[in-house]
């Protein structure tokens, strides 16, 4: 099933490319660095993303609570490859900024993830 949703993810990535007119009328008015630049930022949140849900279905729990704080971990830290990709990719200074906010509120949440589970049972899941 995720193979299915990443393919269809990529192909959504890919399809544009493929959508472009042939010819002449190709380059008109068309900014090809930018679309080239785009569709690398693309790549780079697909990888983000295909790494979140790799490390989040490895963090289960058979604890209902813990399966939680180790999952959002996760997921957090797939926001934060999103801002970096943001980071590297983005032109807008105020997304930019907002997203810089967005790093901060993820890295606290983590470390209070991390704090609720070493006082309960530890980092590691528990199957």
């Amino acid at each position: 099933m995720k193979l299915a949703v990443l393919a269809g993810a990529l192909s959504l990535v890919a399809a544009p490319a493929f959508a472009q007119p042939s010819g002449p009328a190709q380059h008109q008015g068309s900014d090809h660095g930018k679309m080239q630049h785009d569709q690398m930022a693309m790549k780079d949140y697909m990888a983000g993303m295909q790494q979140m849900h790799q490390s989040m279905m490895k963090a289960h729990d058979a604890d209902a609570d813990r399966a939680f704080a180790l999952m959002m971990i996760e997921h957090h830290r797939g926001g934060i490859a999103m801002v970096d990709t943001l980071a590297k990719h983005g032109d807008d200074a105020e997304l930019r900024a907002m997203a810089a906010k967005t790093k901060a509120m993820q890295q606290k949440e983590i470390g209070e993830l991390q704090a609720w589970l070493d006082r309960h049972g530890g980092r590691t899941p528990k199957k």
